[in-house]
């Protein structure tokens, strides 16, 4: 007994056929005992026997596209069938196993855990809402308006709704699965993150006089919004992960390279930008503030060293 599978392009098994005997044909024409709808298959493409020593063996029938093991891209025309490595003719992939093949022990089924992840994105859903309302109250300086509250908690769940069934759609359609909860639970941690680190970036710049985390929180950004696509591309399919991660890498690079360079233009038509943006409490201020004579005098100072430049430039020489 021979069974041939067909398999799907996620190697999942499409169609198995029984062969009660020692040889099959495969191919597109009818007479075959596996017929595969593949316009890019022969009418007799393959031919899988057993040998003189009882092993399963395909040989390629003569088709003009080949026939190749999975994964590599050197034609083969006789090799002994292992069982585990698919076979690809044309855009088909195949697996050939014999009825003593051994298969694998089966697998310990997993606690059913569906309550966990669906309190791990109320609960983190309730801290992005806390933090925007509390957000918006900080820096309030008029009168309170309900509008003021509701536009960014409606804006942030439209963006949620929207980034995540675009990333279920792909799940369906590539894994066959939605994965609606866990595409919800990546996004709604990276905003989480981004929201905190533009928190504390804004306490170091006003709180500390610390300018480097705010300067620096487009790059900040990216990186996060780099991990969120790496785990969505990583819930869709665990494979070729490496491929994945130099793609999201790359276009990283190129995404702070060219903010960078922006900024870099911006600073030099326009001076630098202030740090705090958005000013706090002063509550929050933890380093104290410098006193009148301390400011003048690091402004003589600075007054003195420039006239002393000035007075070495040689005459004819340029002063920038």
């Amino acid at each position: 007994m021979i069974w041939i599978e067909i398999l799907s392009r996620h190697r999942d098994v499409a169609t198995r056929i029984g062969i009660a005997g020692e040889e099959a044909s495969i191919g597109r024409g009818y007479e075959n005992d596996v017929i595969v709808d593949d316009p890019y298959v022969a009418a007799r493409h393959l031919r899988v026997f057993r040998d003189d020593a009882g092993q399963l063996v395909a040989e390629d029938l003569g088709g003009i596209n080949g026939t190749f093991l999975y994964g590599s891209t050197s034609r083969v025309s006789r090799f002994v069938i292992d069982g585990g490595r698919p076979i690809r003719i044309g855009q088909t992939l195949l697996r050939v196993r014999a009825h003593d093949y051994s298969v694998e022990s089966e697998r310990i089924a997993p606690t059913e855990r569906h309550t966990l992840p669906i309190v791990l994105v109320l609960a983190i859903t309730a801290v992005l809402f806390g933090f925007i309302v509390l957000r918006v109250w900080l820096a309030q300086t008029g009168e309170p308006r309900l509008s003021n509250y509701v536009t960014p908690l409606l804006t942030f769940a439209g963006i949620m709704v929207v980034w995540v069934g675009i990333w279920a759609l792909f799940s369906r359609i590539f894994a066959g699965r939605s994965y609606l909860v866990r595409n919800l639970l990546i996004a709604l941690s990276g905003f989480l993150a981004s929201l905190i680190y533009n928190e504390l970036a804004r306490y170091a710049s006003f709180a500390l006089t610390w300018p480097v985390p705010s300067t620096y929180e487009y790059a900040a950004s990216w990186l996060i919004l780099a991990a969120v696509l790496f785990l969505h591309l990583r819930v869709i399919s665990a494979t070729r992960l490496w491929l994945k991660g130099a793609i999201v890498a790359a276009l990283l690079v190129v995404a702070i390279g060219v903010q960078s360079l922006q900024r870099s233009e911006a600073f030099s038509d326009s001076g630098r930008q202030n740090t705090a943006r958005l000013l706090l409490p002063p509550a929050f201020r933890a380093v104290p503030l410098r006193a009148p004579d301390a400011f003048f005098a690091d402004v003589a100072d600075l007054k003195t060293r420039i006239d002393s430049d000035r007075r070495q430039v040689r005459p004819g020489e340029a002063v920038r």
